[in-house]
């Protein structure tokens, strides 16, 4: 039977649940879910049975509601939606292999949250490219525009770093979405982000902020992947 990781817990540290269980709830197709420990680190997975599961609505939806639930117990490093391991063996080499890494990146989130951050050119900052230009020097050399305002765009957002334990940040190569980010928040200073973003995006002008979540550490919890 293969088995499909939720994400990864510090155990030391888990709390029971309202009736004293250390684990409860369902995961896939309401598959019970347990904890396969290992030291001070258990994996919480659920039996699966067949090849991995298919990305449908309901599934990542229920897959993430699962792992919502999990990170409001305790800190977790969420794994991405269809990570399985063939067998017990498997899931425990994984957490005696890198049980350094992972308990270090466990305690990295714990207390924290994710909030995502999208920058989208506002419609006539005449930032957005129209058809094709001509020539390949013209073309080149709208890109290199376009680059180059993306990263004034990531250097305006900057007082939003000083809010956050840690972020991660993308230049899109999209031409109408130039910054991506991915902040680690704990969670008393989410308000206070959010607010933030709201503040920022009513000055600049060229830029609609769009931030998502909170939700599980998934940009910070690269450690969880097999």
């Amino acid at each position: 039977m293969n088995l499909l990781l939720y994400g990864i817990v510090e155990w030391s540290t888990h709390p029971p649940d309202e009736g004293g269980s250390p684990l409860s709830g369902v995961g896939l197709d309401d598959e019970p879910l347990h904890a396969l420990v290992e030291g001070s680190l258990a994996a919480i997975v659920s039996d699966h049975a067949g090849a991995d599961p298919e990305p449908a609505i309901d599934s990542l939806r229920g897959y993430e509601s699962t792992v919502r639930g999990l990170m409001e117990r305790d800190a977790i490093l969420p794994a991405r939606f269809g990570t399985v391991l063939p067998s017990e063996g498997a899931v425990r080499s994984l957490l005696r292999r890198r049980r350094r890494d992972l308990l270090l990146r466990v305690r990295r989130v714990r207390g924290a949250v994710e909030l995502a951050l999208r920058a989208n050119w506002r419609a006539g900052a005449g930032m957005l490219p129209g058809a094709r230009p001509p020539s390949g020097t013209s073309y080149l050399r709208e890109r290199l525009e376009l680059r180059q305002s993306a990263r004034r765009v990531a250097s305006e957002l900057d007082p939003l770093a000083a809010l956050a334990r840690s972020s991660r940040q993308t230049i899109s190569p999209a031409p109408d979405l130039p910054v991506l980010y991915a902040y680690l928040v704990e969670r008393e200073r989410v308000r206070e982000f959010v607010a933030m973003v709201a503040q920022l995006d009513d000055t600049l002008d060229d830029v609609e902020l769009i931030c998502t979540g909170p939700g599980p550490p998934y940009s910070f919890a690269e450690g969880a992947a097999v």
